[in-house]
Parts: C-alpha cells; structure tokens; sequence
C-alpha cells in the first residue's frame, strides 16, 4: 500500500498517517459480535449501568510515571501521532481490558463461561449485537503462566480444549490474539469429525509452541499456538431458538448434545484425570457485588489518553508482540493443519498473524510507548498532554467516522458487508483501520470463509430511506439461479455449503436490531420481539393461583429454562377467568419464589402487563436483564384450567426455520421476510419479524416520539467459497466484483 504523508505530522514521509487514511477512506463494514467499546456521549459496558467515565491515570503531569525525554514537543504533530496510536493500540487496549473485565463478570481467566440455554434476546447480555441463532461459550485466555487466584486454571501456558463431535453439528471455535487477529478456527468448516477432538492451546513461550501436533502420555493432541499470552476465545453452536424442546435442533437439546461437551482444561488437570477430559459444572459465575464494583474500572473505553496509553502500554508489556519464528513461524502455508490461521494475503510460508508491527510500535515511541509499556516523556508539560489527549479523542472519531460511513450502492441492494480484510488483518493502515472498527462496532470477528455479514440502514442509501421500526418492509429471497446463470446472483436464496439432504451445514439468518449512536452495546434486539406468538405455546398448566396475592404457579417450562423476572410469557385457556387475556404477552415480574427442585420443581411469581427496560441517553431501550414491571396484573380467583407457556421472542428468521419447516414458502419457492410493528396483512405470521414503533413505545414508556431506527443484520456461517462461476457472498478468485451474490433489496410496503 502506498506510504501516505502528512505535512503536519512528527512521522512526515516515512510512514502512513492513520488520520489521513481515515478522513480519506469509505468502506462498507460489518456489525461483528463480542463486546464493544464505542464512546459517545455516554460510555456503556455490557451489563454496567450508565457510569461516570472510568479513568485510571490522573491527567496531571506531576502524578504520571516519567519516562525519558521525547524529541517530539510540537503539540500538534503530537497530535496526529496519537490518532495514529489510538487506531493501532486500540485492538491491544481492549483485549487487556475485556480480559480485566470478563475475570471478574463473565467467567475466570482460561475458563468457559456461557449463558446455558439463553440464546440472546432483549432481555438478557449474551453478547453485543447477539445473535439468536446461536448459543455461546467464550474464554479470556493468558498462557504466559501468570496465576490468577480467582481461577482454577490460571498458572499455565498449556491448555487442553475437548470438542464435541462437529460433523452434523454446526459450531466455530474463534481464537483470537490480543490484537483480536484469529489465530485459530475450530468447528464444522475446518475439522469435520463424527467424534470429540482434543486440541492443546499453548502460548508462545510454551515448550509445545513449534509444534503442530505433539504425542504426550500417549495422547496425540493437536497444536494451536497462540503467538501472543494474551487473547480470546468465542465459541458460537448453532441452536434453534423457535422450535420445542423436544426438538434435536432446540437450544434444551444443542446445550445438552453439544455445549456441555465442550471442556477446558489445564494440561496438568488433564494429565491428573488419565488424560481425560474434565467438563465444567457450570459456565455461568454470577458475579459478586464487590466483583462488580471492582469490574467498573475495566469496563469502559477510558476517557483519558492517559489512561488508554497506560493500559496499552501494559498489554504490550503482558503480551509481547510476535516475532518471525514465534511458534510455527515459517512453515510452509502446504504444510499448515487446518485449524490454524494464517496472516492475511500469507503467499507460501505462515507468518503469525500480528507479526510485522515492530516498526509502527518503533513510530510511536515519541509518546513515550514500547514495548515495556507507556511512560510520560518528562520533558512533556500540559501542553503536551492537552495534545495528547485531543489525537485521541481524534482518533477515536476518525475510527466511528470510519464505521459509519455508508459505502454501499445499487450494485449491492444498499447492504454493506465486508468479506475481505477481516478476522486477520494486513498489518498496514488499511488493516489497522479495520481492526480497529471491529473493535468499535463488537470486539472480534471470525474470518470470512467461516461467516459474513451484512447490514442495511437505508433501503436506498439516502437518509430519506433510513429504516425505521414504524414502516413496514419485505424482503424476498428467490430459488437459486440456475447453472450459467448471469453474476452477480440477486437476492436469491443465500449460497451456503450444503449437507447431503440439501440443508446448510452453518446458516443464515436475518435478525432486526434497533441502533443507538449513544451507546457502546448498541445495536439491540428489541422488546417487540415478544409480539409475534406464532413460535409460541401456551399449553401448560399453571399449578395454582393464589389472587389474595396476585401471585401464579408454574412448573419448569419447556423451553428457554426456568421463568425469571422479565421473561416474556402468555397465556390460552382459561386466560378471561383469570383476568389474563388470551395470546397478550405478559411478563415474570418479580423474581420467582422457587420450590423443590430440577423436574418437580415450582415458580411463584407476579404478573405485568408491561416491562420498561433502562433507557438510554438517547431515550432507546437497552437490551438487558435490568428493568421495572409496570402495570401489575389484578389476579382474579377464577376457576378452571388455565394454561401458559413462555414465549420464545422473533429475533431472527432464516435457514434454520426453513429446515424446520415453519417458514412458509411462496408459489414460486421464494421464501419472503416481513420487518414491521404489526403483521402485515396477508403475511404469514411464521415469517414476520416484528420492529418497534412509536405507538408501541408509547403504550409501554408513556412516552411519545421516541426513536425506532433499525438495523436489518443477515448472517452467513459456512457460506459457499468465492467463485467465478457460481453465487457466493464471498470474494471470486479472480477479484472482477466484490461477490458473485447480493442480499435481495428492502421494500417498503405501503
């Protein structure tokens, strides 16, 4: 890429300046998961509620650690160099923090942590932007061998990972390094097998790193070398939130077939247990009070420069960056196994993802960072500081500058989606700039060939035409194209790889999220969710009624686990007696008073008609377990069977529920979506997913004219490999187009 120079910088001609390269490139990109980081107004983290800004380094030069001198004391070339660190470090600074943060909210350091049965939803964190076609299992992992007392896994540079069998069901392992580069893909696409496979995580610095497979005790394990200490593991399982329990495909039947059988295990708990797996008892760690207090000082983007530029430089200092012969450094790419990630456009040897990147950390020693860490030049006054502060609140805008830029057109049907250049990234200014907008928009993304994205905000790229919850919209996916076909291939049916039975192996799916420029969680899955009861069943009989209380008694449901404040429910038979009405959401409102346990256990709870979620600065509501219960239900002592059931909200809509057999299929084969506050007339209401509107708001808030806009997101796991001849969403060897395929365009109706 050609070196670009900026006059005003302390670099000048010898390297690119990210600040340039931002305000002069548009790009299409994704909304990648995990957890985020984007700073406006207010700063969110997942699960904190609405905080002061966390700043862990006082901005007084006098308080700050000194370093040596700096050449460079222009305050406007210091400036610009900042930017350029804000947009290179910002990928490293996270990872260090989120490591920080999970420990203490989500799960130990080099430990599982998951939500169990909880696909994501409007009222629960399961991740940013989640997804509801998924269950998730994520690590923060450390293999330097530092110990962590909070973890019973802490202490090592050797992990064994269990996974189950992959052939017939869907899953990825993302591996990724502290500057969130996947180093490593597991699952379905990349190592097929009909029974468990063990792999051994090992660090850099591990006795096992030059290894590509290594026989121990007997056991031959796969290696994954990590080329930095530091990193993160995202585990996504495919999982139909929309069908009943009973179902092999239900989020009940995946958690116990396959997210259980995910196990990881020091090497020498393994070795201890005759080299046999140990599986968790649990994923889930509710946090302590005190864990999360301690947790608000690593869960924000720091509002000062100096608190970023500190714990960047200790990410560095905690994991160093790779060198050439890190790990399996130089192998040849013929010779590299199939779970392991190369670095982005490798010719014929590997080279490890975030190797390269010497001489830019070299470009930002001015201020004052190595890779020891991040001292203050004590020749640097306030002027210096106010500089250094202002090129990072400059950076910071040049990167959300950067991922909200429309960059799509007619050609793609106005969605914008990024197949190149992401999950590992060029260690150049184009790389490091999309890097650092996966950090902004969701923390990490998996690699192309294993799943794109693609988002639409405006149905014709004006904002005349940005998407709002009110309007009603349809989008229709045509029967694949026949063979020779013209390409690019127009909104038909996505191209994915296919088992034997003509069902994708991964999936897509198409989820509706409501966006919020004032928050860092944003984009969220929306309470309307609940208004669509057509997945849903309400046959189950309540226990008891007790109407001197206003209180209910259920059994452990069929599906999504046992009821807790929140959960969205409903209800059949009986409902008017009661003083319910029949097929109304409701919701838990108080947290149930739970007696016996597992089958014959019981759930005591009162009944609101409406739930308020927290709202942001910008009026939008936050998905989260945090609410309040509003109009509490007047229980009547009715008599007669009355029946309930939870319902399972309409997130998303896509090849699962095709395999399944519940969306419902036009004349012609096309299968056709529908994104409005009510059901459209006409459609089946198998197919339509609802978005929120003002008149919706109002009767739940009280509050008129709240915001509504929206966020289509379509998914692609295991999508066909790029072609020159065949649809794919991928990028065709022959780099002619973006893809041989396009998402169908969006429609208003009416």
């Amino acid at each position: 890429m050609a070196r670009l120079a900026c006059g005003d910088c302390y670099t000048r001609a010898r390297v690119g300046c990210g600040c340039h390269y931002l305000r002069a490139t548009s790009l299409a990109h994704p909304q990648a998961e995990g957890f985020s980081m984007k700073r406006a107004a207010v700063v969110r983290a997942a699960g904190i509620s609405v905080a002061a800004l966390i700043a862990t380094i006082p901005a007084t030069a006098s308080a700050l650690p000194k370093g040596p001198p700096s050449p460079l004391t222009n305050p406007a070339a210091i400036t610009e160099l900042a930017a350029d660190a804000y947009t290179w470090g910002v990928a490293p600074e996270f990872v260090y923090r989120f490591l920080k943060y999970n420990a203490l909210r989500t799960a130990p350091v080099n430990m599982l942590g998951g939500k169990g049965t909880q696909a994501a939803a409007w009222n629960n964190l399961a991740t940013n932007a989640g997804d509801a076609s998924v269950l998730y299992l994520n690590s923060m992992l450390d293999l330097s061998g530092r110990r962590y007392p909070a973890s019973q896994n802490g202490g090592t540079k050797e992990l064994v990972l269990t996974v189950p069998p992959s052939a017939r069901n869907y899953y990825v392992v993302n591996v990724l390094d502290s500057f969130i580069n996947s180093t490593g893909s597991i699952g379905t696409r990349t190592t097929p097998s009909n029974k468990r496979q063990t792999y051994l995580l090992v660090g850099p610095t591990s006795q096992y790193a030059k290894k590509r497979t290594v026989r121990i005790g007997g056991t031959v394990f796969r290696v994954m070398t990590q080329d930095t200490n530091l990193g993160w593991m995202l585990i996504r399982i495919r999982a139909d939130s929309l069908v009943d329990s009973s179902d092999p495909a239900s989020v009940n039947s995946v958690d116990q077939r396959v997210v259980k059988r995910f196990a990881l295990n020091t090497l020498a708990q393994y070795q201890r247990n005759r080299y046999r797996p140990i599986y968790p008892k649990t994923t889930s760690y509710p946090p302590s009070n005190q864990q999360i207090q301690r947790s608000e000082k690593w869960a924000n983007a720091p509002a000062q420069a100096t608190a970023f530029m500190a714990q960047l430089g200790q990410s560095l200092a905690e994991s160093p960056m790779p060198s050439r012969t890190t790990g399996i450094g130089n192998t040849p790419l013929k010779l590299l196994p199939a779970w392991v990630v190369p670095q982005a456009n490798a010719k014929k040897l590997y080279q490890n993802p975030s190797f390269g990147q010497e001489r830019q950390l070299r470009l930002l020693k001015p201020l004052g960072l190595t890779a020891q860490g991040w001292k203050l030049p004590r020749n640097w006054g306030t002027d210096q500081l106010n500089a250094l502060q202002a090129g990072y609140e400059k950076g910071d805008a040049g990167v959300t500058d950067l991922s909200t830029a429309v960059g799509v057109s007619a050609a793609t049907n106005y969605w914008s989606f990024l197949n190149d250049n992401i999950g590992t990234y060029p260690n150049n200014l184009l790389g490091w700039a999309f890097r650092a907008v996966i950090v902004q928009e969701g923390g990490s993304a998996n690699v192309p060939p294993d799943a794109v994205y693609a988002q639409i905000n405006q149905t014709a790229g004006t904002t005349a035409t940005q998407m709002v919850g009110d309007n009603t919209y349809s989008m229709t996916f045509t029967p694949p194209p026949a063979p020779g076909a013209p390409l690019p291939a127009n909104g038909t049916m996505p191209p994915m790889v296919n088992d034997s039975s003509g069902n994708p192996k991964g999936f897509w799916s198409v989820h509706v999220y409501q966006t919020d420029p004032t928050q860092s969680k944003a984009p969220y899955l929306t309470q309307a969710s609940v208004l669509n009861l057509a997945y849903s069943q309400a046959n189950q009989t309540v226990v008891s009624v007790d109407a001197s209380a206003d209180t209910i008694t259920v059994n452990m449901p069929s599906w999504g686990g046992a009821p807790g404040s929140s959960t969205p429910i409903f209800f059949g038979t009986g409902a008017s007696a009661y003083g319910f009405k029949a097929n109304t959401p409701y919701y838990v409102a108080t947290t149930p008073t739970v007696s016996g346990s597992g089958a014959t256990a019981t759930y005591t709870f009162k009944v609101s008609a409406t739930w308020q979620q927290e709202l942001s600065q910008g009026n939008v509501p936050i998905q989260g377990p945090t609410g309040t219960p509003t109009n509490m239900v007047d229980v009547q002592a009715g008599s007669g069977t009355l029946q309930w059931g939870p319902i399972q909200p309409v997130s998303q809509l896509g090849s699962q529920q095709i395999t399944s057999g519940q969306l419902k299929t036009n004349a012609d084969g096309s299968v056709t979506l529908w994104i409005g506050p009510t059901l459209p007339a006409g459609a089946p209401a198998t197919n339509w997913l609802p978005s929120p509107s003002q008149a919706y708001y109002q009767q739940v808030y009280g509050i008129a004219g709240m915001p509504t806009n929206i966020r289509p997101l379509l998914r692609m796991y295991y999508p066909t490999p790029g072609s020159d001849t065949e649809p794919s969403i991928l990028q065709p060897p022959s780099g002619a187009t973006q893809s041989t395929w396009v998402p169908p365009l969006v429609t208003k109706v009416g």
